[in-house]
């Protein structure tokens, strides 16, 4: 699987110093093995993926739940290319091992830092302080 859905939506204060710079999301339901982060907003049932290293996220809409957000949008084959790229994932599985809970494949360093994200650049590392660590290299407290 080339992402975790966790199994029960955490407040989006999970994601430190992100928190207030993804509102209105409310809670982060998954992320990629990538360090994509699945993020919900509990008011109005909308959906979004936050991609760290571009400082951005784009919503997929509203759905019902976890599951309908999952085989809609995370199931489908364009964004499996497009963002979670599964044939990249396995590349750098074969050169930096599995993933344990709450890990993600890290660059080094990271794209906006002029890293390559060539698979040989890849390491493993928590998954919360990675989102730490790249939101306070935007900037952010």
């Amino acid at each position: 699987m080339s992402y975790h859905l966790l199994p029960e939506p955490q407040p989006v204060s999970i994601l430190g110093c992100w928190e207030p710079n993804v509102a209105p999301f409310t809670h982060v339901v998954g992320y990629s093995n990538l360090g994509h982060f699945f993020l919900l907003n509990s008011n109005s049932e909308e959906f979004a993926v936050l991609h760290p290293f571009r400082q951005a996220y784009k919503s997929y809409g509203q759905f019902n739940s976890v599951s309908d957000f999952e085989q809609i949008i995370l199931k489908d084959a364009g964004f499996g290319e497009y963002v979670l790229k599964p044939e990249h994932q396995a590349a750098i599985q074969e050169l930096a091992g599995s993933l344990s809970e709450a890990e993600v494949y890290i660059p080094q360093p990271y794209p906006f830092l002029g890293g390559s994200e060539e698979p040989t650049t890849y390491s493993i590392g928590n998954v919360w302080t990675f989102a730490e660590l790249v939101g306070r290299c935007h900037g952010f407290a």
